[in-house]
């Protein structure tokens, strides 16, 4: 209860109003412990000099071998810039980072998002120029399934309210897919996902919260689900900053599915040679037609989240139970296996003679080698596929999205209802669990879903390390986030 108590909830002018928020909302002592945690991180000048640790990779591994019914209603997308984008003119940057909050050292970063081109511009200055929305902490909130998702959004979003650009900090979707959004020319007033929203983060309310607290003019807009309905056409903010995930249920992005997908086809030097292999080596393979059956394992850091909403890892056990149930339906299937621990996983389904895209040589072309996606191979044999069966991640679900097989069928590794087929455009991005348990309830909860999908040594171990330091690790995200929060105002109003 403590952690879901830190933090400010509600849009403040200047810092002693917050410091008074706290003392008098909270329970005793959370700001004076909030107070020394921030205290002691900047008198140690640990913010500055914290060492580059990081937790376990997601699904971004960087090599392979490490690696129901639709709305009728569409959108159709307007011209768009051919992509003709070959690696000489690559955007500048444009290579994937894989460092965000999920990083321990990223923790002490937080609230320090890109710069923009103009910073003597504030926010609340006037703007007269063309429409425009920016996401200036895009590449903060998550890898690279993350990021396919809140270009989606901002795409949908710009796309449905006629908002011409998009300016956002360079990302490995300029050069994977031929994006070529300008940079964050100036600041803008912030707009952020509605509070209470889900994803999978475990500081989704505090970012949120940071943003508003931060904003001194205490009217930041909340964006709910409403504004990507064609009924508000016209009628959302523009000329806003953007916060959030927007992981939200894909019945909300169905309307924009014909735009979401040509936005993230592959530009046609990737797509061309990861198409040729996949085709010769998977869909072909033994110079017959197969019917392709893609898996996707997500463990990494999941497996030292599980306190989390979201964070469990779906044992090779459901899966396999699931193949011999489908198998031998399928005409003439081949298996294809993708996961962030390929080397703990595959040999598990060696009854089933799987390959994987670095074993048939599905690599990125080496002129895309600046690009630093190894991971790409994976996520674009998933929209491959014929027959899917994901993990709960936004890697494998943002794949499913943009498959466009037909009769593509896709399953998702549940918590407690093992594999469980979904309409990839009628769903949520991410399964959560109800976290509004008792506490007793939801630590009986947590500790049997690690037995199932860990075993023993997994329960041993989360208690012993990873549960206290999911724990601390969160309260050290409030801290840093409500001293941000602080210090932003504390410099508006000085100015």
């Amino acid at each position: 209860m403590l952690l879901q108590k830190i933090g400010a909830d509600a849009c403040v002018n200047n810092s002693a109003e917050l410091d008074r928020l706290l003392t008098t909302e909270y329970p005793p002592g959370v700001a004076e412990l909030l107070g020394r945690i921030t205290g002691a991180l900047d008198t140690d000048g640990i913010l500055d000099s914290i060492s580059d640790v990081t937790e376990s990779d997601d699904d971004e591994h960087l090599s392979a071998a490490d690696v129901l019914d639709e709305p009728n209603l569409s959108v159709k997308e307007p011209a768009i810039t051919p992509k003709g984008l070959q690696a000489s003119t690559l955007p500048p940057d444009s290579q994937y980072n894989s460092n965000t909050e999920i990083a321990i050292s990223r923790i002490f970063e937080l609230g320090k998002f890109k710069a923009v081109q103009d910073p003597s511009i504030p926010a609340a200055a006037p703007y007269d120029g063309p429409a425009v929305i920016t996401m200036t902490g895009f590449g903060e909130l998550g890898r690279f399934g993350n990021q396919v998702l809140q270009y989606a959004f901002l795409k949908s979003y710009a796309t449905l309210h006629n908002i011409p650009n998009i300016q956002l900090p360079q990302w490995v979707g300029a050069g994977l897919f031929g994006l070529n959004d300008a940079p964050v020319a100036r600041a803008l007033p912030p707009a952020v996902e509605f509070y209470g929203t889900l994803a999978n983060s475990t500081f989704t309310d505090d970012l949120i919260k940071y943003v508003k607290n931060a904003d001194a003019s205490g009217k930041t807009v909340e964006l709910s689900s409403s504004c990507l309905s064609v009924d508000n056409a016209g009628a959302a903010p523009q000329n806003v900053d953007i916060w959030g995930w927007f992981q939200w249920h894909s019945s909300v992005y169905a309307p924009f599915k014909e735009v979401i997908q040509n936005t993230f086809s592959p530009v046609p030097a990737i797509d061309a040679t990861l198409h040729e292999i996949f085709d010769r080596e998977v869909r072909h393979r033994g110079g017959r037609k197969r019917t392709v059956v893609g898996l996707h394992l997500r463990y990494g850091d999941y497996q030292s989240i599980a306190a989390s909403s979201f964070g469990y890892c779906a044992p090779t056990s459901w899966y396999l139970q699931w193949l011999k149930k489908i198998w031998s339906t399928l005409d003439d299937p081949v298996l294809i296996v993708t996961s962030d621990d390929l080397k703990a996983v595959i040999g598990d389904f060696a009854e089933y003679d799987p390959v994987t895209t670095n074993s048939v040589g599905m690599c990125m072309p080496a002129e895309f080698a600046c690009l630093k996606a190894g991971f790409f191979p994976d996520w674009y044999a998933l929209t491959k596929c014929d027959v899917l069966a994901i993990s709960n991640s936004t890697f494998s679900f943002s794949a499913s999205l943009m498959n466009s097989q037909p009769n593509l069928r896709v399953f998702r590794a549940h918590y407690s209802d093992q594999m469980v087929e979904i309409s990839p455009w009628n769903a949520e991005p991410i399964v959560h669990r109800d976290l509004n348990k008792s506490g007793v309830s939801h630590a009986l909860e947590t500790l049997q879903i690690l037995y199932h999908t860990q075993g023993t040594l997994g329960v041993l171990r989360n208690v012993a390390f990873e549960l206290p330091y999911y724990g601390m690790r969160s309260l050290v995200m409030k801290a840093v986030l409500w001293r941000e929060a602080r210090n932003k105002v504390k410099m508006i109003t000085a100015s």
